[in-house]
């Protein structure tokens, strides 16, 4: 006799493996749906992504620009501290990017339309690569020493650290600069930084790691507190795994049990408070060595007066300096400033400049006369305006190269009445 309960339960079982196998089925269905979308998702993408990337090689390629312009891709965004971020830059087609020097600095601006068109230079935080450059980014929120006519509230660094991420392109220029580490110097190093100034020093010392083993380095780091230690840690990583490498932080806002964490989790060395120019002289006892600094003005300057003080030679003291005249330089200009006139040729305008040292850029600004900006600091050549009659004077050091008939308009002001190509 045929059980009842067997019966319905071999029922029950056939339904329900039914349910399964049709949900397994529909699920399997809605995620090869979902794969096939995502596919299309990431074609269309990649498409867009190559679409502007030629877009704006294109638009380089028109503008007539003689400097080394190229789209860069963000590879990667990392953290480093409260306020600052590392931004990997590639080449989008898979190409080597060109060699630099160590200490030497890229100008980035953006590459989206209506996007805050202003270009700014930052050092190279990372050893000559072909794969890659990094750049570490403060993220600046003040607009102190700027005039309201060149205000942005935020600036391009907000702008990075806001808008931009994984995937994204910028407009790169360079490598540029004076301020690096040669091939040939094979003498002793002291390496001095200031907050973000670690970058180019970062650049240099891992550099030398590999090109010079048996070479002696010193890195002395000065930092607010360990929030604010941008790739302190990648740094002192490297004293442990090279015996001619030492690595010094001082922390000016911090406590013995800080201190003693710091100690007891990271290589090297870590001391509360500031250093000076005296501590720095006696990192070599025999002082045959190269000190490169990089920080603020006021800070760079009371470490080079305190090393000539101590009998360190000038010529062994290097500096990099974006916001000013580097430290005990000569002004080319008298310090007098005079009304004279300036005629904007191409413009068909003609304005007096102020007595008050107006850059041509900012009397250029002011009479809705348009001159390309940059850095608005002489360093990255982006105002550069040919001149057809008079000259021009300076009020701080220019270490670019410019033709006889050119100025940077960012930083000059009119010795004699002008005539510009602009």
């Amino acid at each position: 006799m045929i059980d009842p309960s067997a019966i319905a339960y071999s029922a029950f079982s056939l339904i329900a493996f039914s349910f399964v196998k049709l949900g397994t089925s529909g699920f399997r269905a809605s995620q090869s749906k979902r794969r096939c979308h995502l596919h299309r998702t990431e074609r269309l993408q990649i498409r867009r992504s190559s679409a502007e990337v030629a877009r704006l090689n294109s638009q380089l390629n028109c503008d007539g620009s003689k400097s080394s312009w190229r789209v860069l891709e963000v590879a990667e965004v990392v953290q480093e501290s409260e306020d600052c971020r590392s931004f990997y830059l590639v080449d989008p087609y898979g190409q080597p990017l060109p060699d630099f020097f160590p200490g030497q600095y890229l100008m980035v601006r953006p590459a989206v339309a209506g996007a805050y068109q202003v270009t700014r230079c930052y050092s190279l935080s990372s050893p000559p690569d072909g794969r890659y450059w990094r750049i570490t980014v403060k993220r600046q929120e003040s607009t102190q020493g700027l005039s309201p006519m060149t205000r942005n509230k935020g600036g391009l660094s907000c702008w990075l650290h806001d808008k931009i991420g994984k995937g994204d392109c910028l407009l790169v220029g360079g490598p540029n600069g004076h301020f690096f580490l040669r091939p040939d110097n094979h003498r002793k190093l002291v390496l001095i930084a200031a907050g973000v100034g670690i970058t180019p020093m970062c650049s240099m010392l891992e550099w030398s790691i590999r090109h010079n083993v048996s070479r002696e380095v010193r890195l002395v780091y000065q930092v607010k507190d360990p929030q604010h230690w941008p790739l302190g840690r990648q740094l002192h990583q490297l004293q442990s795994k090279h015996a001619t490498v030492q690595v010094h932080t001082f922390v000016s806002r911090t406590n013995e049990n800080e201190l003693h964490r710091l100690r007891a989790t990271h290589a090297g060395y870590f001391h509360a408070g500031k250093f000076d120019g005296k501590y720095l002289s006696q990192v070599f006892p025999d002082n045959d060595c190269d000190y490169f600094m990089c920080g603020p003005d006021a800070w760079m300057q009371a470490m080079r007066d305190g090393l000539v003080s101590c009998g360190i030679s000038e010529r062994n003291i290097h500096w990099e300096s974006f916001g000013g005249a580097s430290p005990n330089t000569s002004s080319p200009g008298d310090g007098t400033h005079k009304s004279l006139s300036v005629e904007f040729r191409c413009s068909g305008v003609t304005a007096q400049s102020a007595e008050d040292g107006q850059s041509l850029w900012e009397l250029a600004k002011e009479n809705e006369v348009e001159i390309a900006s940059g850095c608005l600091s002489g360093v990255c050549g982006c105002c550069r305006t040919k001149i057809l009659e008079g000259s021009v004077v300076y009020d701080r050091p220019i270490a670019l190269e410019l033709a006889k008939d050119e100025c940077l308009a960012c930083v000059a002001r009119p010795a004699t009445a002008l005539v510009l190509d602009v």
